[in-house]
């Protein structure tokens, strides 16, 4: 982890830059996310990783949600750029009910799976880092 990461803060959002290449997206309580929230995190992300391919840790808190829109777009291959994995924390019921809808539903064509800690998170998506 860097001693002093770098952070942006949006209404809806806090980016991270972990380490290099590795963006923790978190979504602040209470906030609905749309599609266009997620392009402009996704501009946020290539800045804080210098444009170059990153991993993604999603965590939020209580109440965020995406919108169906959201969701088909984050998804999609199309989105898809210079991100290379996610991993979405699930810290409760609902927030796991909600993310296997996610993953089976939506199928995202980025590799996405489901966490309950962080570490094993984090731990996965470095696999993916080169």
């Amino acid at each position: 982890m860097l001693d002093n990461p770098k952070k942006i803060a949006t209404e809806k959002f806090e980016v991270t830059l972990l380490e290099e290449n590795v963006i923790e997206s978190y979504i602040k309580p209470g906030m609905v996310v749309e599609a266009e929230d997620l392009i402009e995190l996704k501009k946020i992300s290539s800045e804080l990783t210098c444009n170059k391919p990153y991993v993604i840790l999603v965590t939020s808190g209580e109440l965020a949600s995406l919108t169906k829109e959201a969701r088909e777009l984050s998804a999609s291959k199309a989105f898809i750029t210079k991100a290379l994995a996610k991993g979405i924390i699930v810290d409760s019921t609902a927030k796991k009910i909600i993310g296997n809808f996610y993953l089976n539903v939506n199928k995202p064509f980025l590799p996405t799976k489901l966490f309950s800690e962080k570490e094993k998170a984090l731990k996965w998506l470095l696999t993916f880092v080169k």
